[in-house]
This record gives C-alpha cells, sequence and structure tokens, in this order.
C-alpha cells in the first residue's frame, strides 16, 4: 500500500484532519501523529518516513517554527535523496511566507495555495494515484534498440534531423507506453507522459476541449461545462492554437503529451486524421513542444509527402524475445518474493508469448495457485495472446469486485464515491475491493483524478462478468448526476460529464443540464448498441452523429451493418453508394459483401470480399466472412483456407475459433469440435460456449444434450442473444417441449420483432407443425421473404403432408396441394436443410 506522511503543526490539525478524511484511506496510510507517546518520538517519526513514498508539507507560519516538523523535513529531505520519498507536495497556507523562509529544496517542490480542505485533498489525492501509476509500471527489460531509434528521433546525430514528435507503433498490451516513458525519463528530461485518446468524430475543437479539462480543470462542474462550449464554439484555427498553447504547457510541467490512437488518429488507410496532421505541421512553430504517436500500425506517408512535410520516425515494437521475457520473469518474481524453479520460468515464458503486461497476470495466477498447479494444470496454456480473459476465469474473484469491474468496464472514470454508493456498498469494503483490483492492474487511477478499467481489460471483463445491467447503468447516472450537482474539487470534469451522458442514454433515462457529450459519444453508443443487437438505437445515434459530422467513415459503417442486421438493405445499399462517392471504395466492397451474406447471397459475397481484397482490404475479418461464405456453399477446402488465414492474424479471436468448430460439424469431425469447445471456452463468454456446444451436439443429432446446452446458454445470459433464444426454440421443439418453445418463442417475437423475419416465420410454422396445426403452418411459409431456400421449402413441404394427411379436402384442392408438394419435393431433391443459426452469429 502506498503510504504518505503528513507534517504540520498542531495548530492546523483541526484543517489536516479534515483533509485526510477528504483524502481518504483507499491508497494511503496517512500518519498525522498517530506516533505512540510512550516511545521514543523521534525514532517513530524517522521510522514512519522511511516507509513512505509521499511526503506533504502544510505550510504555515506555526509550522516554520515547530522543532517537530522542522526535523521531519530534515529526515523528508535525507529519504527523498535515497529514493525512497517520490513525491513531495508543499499545502501553502499562509499566502504571506516568502520563499526564502523555506528550506531550498522543498522550494523545488510542488506547491498548492489554499485554506480550502477538497482542493488540497484533491492535489494530495493526485500525487498518491501518480505513485500507484508507477507502481502499475512493468520492470523494463530489453528494447535497447527501439529506444536508440527513439533516441535518434528527438536527438538525431546529424544536424537538422532531429524531430519534435515520433510514432511508436505495436499491437496492444506490446509496451509501448513503458518503452516510450523509459526513454522520455532518461533522455528528454520529462517525468512521465500525459495521454490523450484520439477518437472516432473527434475534431481538433474536441482535442483543444480535453487538452484544457486535464491542464487547466474548472472548479466547478458547470464551469466545466462553460469552458468545453466555449472551446468547442472556436474555429479550426482558433481551436488549434488552443491545442498546441496547452501542449506548450504540458511540457513546461516536464511531461510529454502523448496522442493515443483509440480509433481516430489513423484511418482504414493509415491515413492521419487531418487536424492532427496541421497540428504536427504546426510544431516548427513551438520549438519546447516534443510529443509522441501512439498507434497499432504504421501511418501512410502519403500526406506528409503531399504537404511536403518530414517523414515521421517511426518505431515499432515487436513481442519481446525469449530470453527478455525470462528476464522479466526473474524480476517480477523477485519484486514478488515467489521463488520459480527454472522449468517454471521457462513455462511462463512460453505461455506469455513475448507479452510484457502477460507477466504481471501469469505470476498472479502462479501466486493464487502455487507453481506446480499453475504448471501442470495447464493454467497457462493458449495464455499469451488472451493474457486477460485467462486470468479472469482462473482467479476467484469475490462477487463485489465482479460488481466494480462490470460497472467500470462500461462507466469509466468515475469517482471512488460515485462507485461507492452505486454498488450500495460500505467505503471499507468497496476500498478493500478496489486496493485489490489497482494492485493487479485491472482498476487504474486516471490523470484526471478518477478510476477506470485498464483498457485492454474492458473487453474480457465484459466476455467474462457480463455487460453492465440498465439498473447499475441508473444508479451511476443517479450517484454520478448528484456527484456532479456538488461538487467543487476543481479537476477533469469532462470526463465525468461524458460517462453521465453515456450512462443516462444506455439506462434509457432523460439527459440532465450536467452530462455532455462530444461527438465521439455518440459514435461509441452506436457501436456499442450495435454489438448489443440493439440495431434500431444503432440506427439511431449512428444517424444523429451522422447529420453532425457526414464524414465520420466508422459510424457510417456501424449505421450500414445495423441497416443490414434490421433487412434493411436498400437504406444500407444508399449508405455503401455515398461510401463511394467518397473514395471509401474498398470499404464499400467489403460492406456489400457483409450485405449479400446476410441476404443469403453467399457467391455474391465471395465476389464483392475478393474485390475489397484485391484493393487492399487486409486483416483477419474479411477471411473469416469468406470462410463463413465458403461453409454455406459446401466448399470446404476454400473455408479452411480463408479460416487458417484468418486464424495467422488472430489466433485467439472468439469468433475465428467458432467457426473453425463449425467447418468441423460440417466435416463430421465431433473429436476436433469437442477440442476447439475447450479453446472456444477460454476466451467466449459462457453463455455463447453453452450455445456453441448445444449446437455441436445439435448438428451431431444428441437433441437432448442439445436442449440442455441451449438451456444453459440461456440462463447464463444476461441480455439474451437472437441466435441463442432461437436456438433454444428449435432444441425445445426438437425434443417436444412444445409449450416451453411457444413461451420462448414469445419472447423472441418480443425482443427481436423487427429482425430475422423468417427464422421467426420459420419457427412460427415449425410450432404450429408440432401442434398438428398444419393450415397454420402453411399460412406461415407464406410469408416468407425468401421462400424458396431449402429450409423454407422443406417447411412447406412438411405443412403440406400434414393438412394432405389429416384434413378433409375437396379434389380439386387435393390436387392442387399434391402438385404443390411435387415441386417442393423436386426443389429439394432430397436435401434436408435446417435453419441456418449459425450463420447468425457473432459475425460483423
Amino acid at each position: 500500500m502506498i503510504k504518505a506522511f503528513f507534517s504540520y503543526s498542531t495548530q492546523d490539525a483541526a484543517f489536516v484532519r479534515e483533509v485526510a478524511s477528504e483524502v481518504g484511506r483507499a491508497f494511503a496510510t496517512i500518519d498525522y501523529r498517530s506516533f505512540h507517546a510512550g516511545g521514543d518520538i523521534l525514532d517513530s517519526i524517522d521510522e514512519a518516513l522511511k516507509e513512505s513514498a509521499a511526503f506533504v508539507f502544510f505550510l504555515s507560519k506555526a509550522a516554520l517554527t515547530s522543532p517537530w516538523v522542522g526535523h521531519e523535513i530534515r529526515e523528508a529531505r535525507f529519504q527523498a535523496a535515497m529514493g525512497r520519498i517520490k513525491n513531495v507536495l508543499v499545502v501553502r497556507l499562509d499566502r504571506d511566507i516568502a520563499p526564502a523562509d523555506l528550506p531550498e529544496w522543498l522550494n523545488r517542490t510542488k506547491h498548492i495555495t489554499t485554506i480550502a480542505a477538497k482542493p488540497a485533498a484533491r492535489r494530495i489525492r493526485t500525487l498518491i494515484d501518480d505513485l500507484v501509476r508507477q507502481g502499475q509500471s512493468p520492470r523494463f527489460v530489453g528494447r535497447a534498440a527501439e529506444i536508440a531509434a527513439l533516441q535518434d528521433v528527438y536527438s538525431a546525430p546529424e544536424p537538422g534531423a532531429e524531430s519534435q514528435v515520433a510514432c511508436v507503433t505495436g499491437l496492444p498490451r506490446i509496451g509501448r507506453r513503458a518503452t516510450l516513458t523509459k526513454m522520455v525519463r532518461e533522455s528528454l528530461d520529462l517525468e512521465t507522459l500525459l495521454v490523450i485518446d484520439v477518437e472516432p468524430g473527434d475534431t481538433v475543437q474536441a482535442l483543444a476541449a480535453k487538452l484544457s479539462a486535464l491542464v487547466d480543470p474548472s472548479e466547478t462542474p458547470e464551469g466545466s461545462l462553460q469552458m468545453t462550449r466555449e472551446i468547442t464554439a472556436l474555429n479550426d484555427a482558433q481551436a488549434l492554437a488552443h491545442a498546441l498553447a496547452k501542449f506548450q504547457e504540458i511540457c513546461q510541467y516536464h511531461q510529454m503529451p502523448v496522442l493515443h490512437d483509440a480509433g481516430g488518429l489513423l484511418d482504414n488507410d493509415g491515413d492521419i486524421a487531418p487536424y492532427i496532421l496541421d497540428l504536427i505541421e504546426s510544431l516548427s512553430q513551438y520549438p519546447d513542444i516534443v510529443t509522441a504517436l501512439l498507434t497499432n500500425r504504421r501511418p501512410s506517408p502519403d500526406h506528409f509527402i503531399a504537404r511536403g512535410m518530414h517523414q515521421l520516425g517511426v518505431v515499432h515494437l515487436r513481442p519481446l524475445e525469449d530470453a527478455d521475457i525470462s528476464r522479466l520473469v526473474g524480476l517480477t518474481a523477485k519484486a514478488r518474493q515467489v521463488t520459480l524453479a527454472p522449468a517454471t520460468v521457462r513455462e511462463i515464458t512460453a505461455a506469455v508469448r513475448g507479452y510484457p503486461p502477460s507477466v504481471a497476470f501469469a505470476l498472479e495466477l502462479i501466486t493464487a495457485y502455487g507453481p506446480d498447479l499453475g504448471v501442470r494444470g495447464r493454467m497457462l496454456s493458449d495464455f499469451g495472446a488472451s493474457p486477460l480473459t485467462s486470468y479472469l476465469k482462473q482467479n476467484e474473484f469475490s462477487s463485489l469486485e465482479q460488481k466494480i469491474l462490470r460497472v467500470m468496464a462500461a462507466n469509466s472514470p468515475l469517482p471512488l464515491s460515485v462507485l461507492q454508493e452505486a454498488t450500495s456498498t460500505s467505503d471499507d469494503d468497496v476500498e478493500k475491493a478496489l486496493i485489490h483490483l489497482i494492485d493487479v492492474s485491472l482498476i487504474v487511477p486516471t490523470t484526471g483524478g478518477w478510476y477506470e478499467v485498464s483498457g485492454p481489460a474492458v473487453d474480457a471483463i465484459r466476455r467474462e462478468f457480463g455487460a453492465c445491467t440498465k439498473a447499475e447503468y441508473r444508479a451511476v447516472a443517479n450517484r454520478l448526476d448528484e456527484f456532479l450537482a456538488r461538487s467543487e474539487d476543481g479537476t477533469d470534469y469532462l470526463a465525468l460529464q461524458r460517462t453521465l451522458f453515456r450512462a443516462m442514454d444506455k439506462a434509457g433515462q432523460q439527459s440532465t443540464p450536467r452530462a455532455y457529450a462530444l461527438l465521439t459519444d455518440r459514435v461509441k453508443l452506436a457501436e456499442q448498441y450495435y454489438h448489443e443487437q440493439e440495431y434500431h438505437r444503432a440506427v439511431d445515434m449512428a444517424t444523429d452523429a451522422l447529420d453532425a459530422d457526414p464524414g465520420i467513415h466508422q459510424v457510417r459503417t456501424t449505421l450500414i451493418r445495423a441497416h443490414v442486421k434490421l433487412g434493411e438493405f436498400t437504406e444500407a445499399g444508399n449508405h455503401i453508394a455515398e461510401l463511394k462517392k467518397r473514395g471509401q471504395v474498398r470499404d464499400a466492397f467489403f460492406l456489400t459483401g457483409f450485405l449479400e451474406r446476410h441476404r443469403g447471397e453467399y457467391r455474391d459475397a465471395l465476389r464483392h470480399y475478393q474485390k475489397a481484397l484485391d484493393s487492399g482490404r487486409g486483416g483477419m475479418a474479411i477471411h473469416r466472412e469468406m470462410a463463413d461464405c465458403c461453409l454455406r456453399l459446401g466448399d470446404l477446402p476454400r473455408a479452411n483456407e480463408h479460416i487458417s488465414r484468418a486464424e495467422e492474424k488472430q489466433p485467439d479471436n472468439r469468433y475465428v475459433v467458432d467457426l473453425k468448430i463449425q467447418i468441423a460439424c460440417k466435416l463430421g469431425d465431433r473429436d476436433t469440435a469437442l477440442s476447439l469447445l475447450v479453446r472456444l471456452a477460454a476466451i467466449d463468454r459462457p453463455e455463447m460456449v453453452s450455445h456453441r456446444t448445444s449446437r455441436v451436439e445439435y448438428l451431431f443429432g444428441n437433441m437432448e444434450t442439445a436442449y440442455e446446452f441451449a438451456q444453459k446458454a440461456m440462463e447464463k445470459s444476461d441480455n439474451v442473444r437472437f441466435e441463442v433464444l432461437a436456438n433454444y426454440v428449435l432444441c425445445a421443439l426438437r425434443t417436444s417441449r412444445v409449450d416451453e418453445a411457444s413461451t420462448a418463442l414469445d419472447q423472441l417475437d418480443r425482443k427481436f420483432g423487427k429482425q430475422r423475419r423468417d427464422i421467426r416465420t420459420g419457427l412460427r410454422a415449425r410450432l404450429s407443425i408440432a401442434e398438428q396445426d398444419y393450415q397454420t403452418a402453411y399460412a406461415f411459409t407464406e410469408q416468407f421473404v425468401s421462400p424458396e431456400r431449402p429450409v423454407h421449402l422443406l417447411i412447406r413441404r412438411d405443412a403440406l403432408r400434414g393438412i394432405l394427411d389429416r384434413n378433409a379436402l375437396s379434389p380439386q384442392r387435393r390436387a392442387d396441394l399434391k402438385v404443390e408438394l411435387k415441386r417442393c419435393e423436386d426443389r429439394l431433391a432430397g436435401r434436408e436443410e435446417d435453419f441456418d443459426l449459425d450463420t447468425l452469429g457473432g459475425l460483423g
């Protein structure tokens, strides 16, 4: 636990106790005259300072004359020189005290002047949070070549070749931030990075607003909103100048401003957002600014060339070599006082596959379960590419810790007090849980003073612990709104106001004046609604975003996909045509393939996917989609070829593994399908694993087992998906549970009443057949949008047979139905095709 030492005069004790109460005990033990009167007080003070990482001096005239305070200051200077005390803050309670009255070393530290407890507590909490973040930084090994390359970018050997900006590329969790941080501390005399996310829909005004919220935050939420509105009303030139001024201030604070690509820095062609190019081009007017970009891939040089700009210095990070990972395992184990045998070190090294953060999670499992169980129990197998999912599955988090993670994965950042109230938990319990989650690097303090889920963990938490419920969103929205109504701490309120907007929208509540949305928040919500199968809400939110800025490519893509899922193919086609007009040709081809796949026109889909490939569209998704089309067409060799290419790019992508299971089923290879289910269980949500198991058993004819797993998938679902519910209906019908099927089918219609009409109609027809109501079943077959699909012909055939066998008919009517039955049987030619529920899964 981080420990802070408060030094003050007894005359200021009441104020200091108020500050200590505001700071809280979650991440620091506060020593304010907690020494035992019966012992050697000086020794107790020295021991307490030796154990402290932060020193806070409450400066007043009384403190300057106190012999105890004088001793504490002298001892603190010694401990700071020894490296034990890492952060120092002077809280000036009297403006009349001159700098000359203080020891010189304290004049060089951070100062704040206030007589109010909340602002003082806010700065102290920031001081402590900074130590927490430093403590979470991984131990550093390797990367000597990358650090040298970065040094060359900022201080090139050749005069005039140095740059003010570098681009650090590499996959998430590869160590980009850690490498850049080490370089700036050692080579540029900067203390740390200040990372700003560049999100889809961001503009230069949004960037300027984010920077202001971090650099010079307002004292009240109302002031924050006013400042944000003023900045977002600036024209482009004014907003750019404002952003550059904030960059300059950050550098003056001995920090490096860093722009992180959170979906808005690079487009699909690798081109940097124009306003970011403007910022980079303007850096020459601000020679004291040094900055960096963090991206997953190398930016395109085309626009730099077109503007006559110098090329970016790009430093790419690859997975660490095994020798470096072994060293990192050894250093981390030593710090945790864990003894590892050489064989265990080798096992961990092989498991984490070159990803430094995976070492921490692997060591957590070893610590929890012991080295023998961790290795022999195969806990570390296939750990590297999905360490967070593996870690969450295998570790035992309390129900409160799971709830905190679930709530914060959907609502970040949050203040501690809001989290405590939203989880209906006592202060002590929530603080204890949060301390543990911070210790294991799942929760991190933000630079603005709040707490959030570590970025890479968000998806893994949602998969393992489920989505935030509407009631939880409502609790967060209400408590956060109350917090903003009364707060006067002076910090990054913009981040909280954006969290409030998203929580209220997800809770279905009317927004309040304290909520605020940047355009990127609407873009994110549209995408989130899409992935939660709330396609109508995705369309509404995406349309709002496009009305504000028709050029946001990401949100138009979400809108097209949502229209396709709703069967609104004309609307989707219109937006695809707009993509072509805007020059996004390869994405237009890809999305046309997506549209045709959902129409069931798999050959047309493949043709457009191939055009997208030929136009330069790469990545895992296109090969996964092409594999799906080939599977539906019965071209299993090509399906295997494409799924193998997708697997090379993302071996632990759950959709890839799921599709491999479907291919194995089509090949009749049950053993392979079952072994892949074990692999899927490590990376996908429990309800989806049960659903896929049900589908495997169904396809191999084990209907009772299929029903049991379909039922488990339903029970585990907090927000049941269409394919899970439809499969449950089908399994209930196949096992003669007609009443259950009818109830579930009513639920399917209520929840997904405007989606996938043919499947819902087909299930209705099958239910009528099971109830021996063949006339009604036949009437349903008249409603198919695509009546010539084999599955629909099969249902119509069964309905016709039932009518002919069970009903009294006129001779002419019987003759007509026999002709219709013959046509169905001829078209089917012996094929027995079932509902294609699998292609409706997570793809797209």
